[in-house]
């Protein structure tokens, strides 16, 4: 084999390993960014909801990563379910309200 051809070899693994260390590198860097940003998510929460309780902040700053990606998840969860609940209450009300309406008017055809 050539000695040029031997080059081209040598420098294509390296531009090979170096484009995948940059990859996985990048991904960590991401993943990081994302646990630091779920866990200024949680201590506003906390902030917010507890007064920014020492106690509880003390505790959040003591949790994993892992906890962090579970708490958020458990956020997400309630939040969805708070939705779907404003939207079946609003639905009742309003059916509420028809069967009052209803019933009203039957009373009314009756006294008459």
């Amino acid at each position: 084999m050539k000695r040029a051809t031997k080059i081209k070899i040598g420098v294509s693994v390296i531009a090979v390993a170096s484009v995948a260390t940059a990859v996985i590198a990048s991904g960590k860097v991401l993943e990081k960014a994302r646990h630091v940003s779920n866990r200024h998510k949680v201590k506003k929460f906390v902030n917010d909801k507890f007064d920014g309780s020492d106690k509880i902040m003390t505790i959040v700053d003591k949790l994993s990563d892992e906890d962090l990606d579970n708490l958020m998840s458990i956020l997400g969860k309630i939040k969805d379910g708070k939705k779907r609940v404003s939207v079946y209450g609003d639905s009742i009300k309003e059916t509420t309200d028809d069967l009052k309406d209803k019933i009203m008017n039957m009373v009314d055809n009756v006294i008459e």
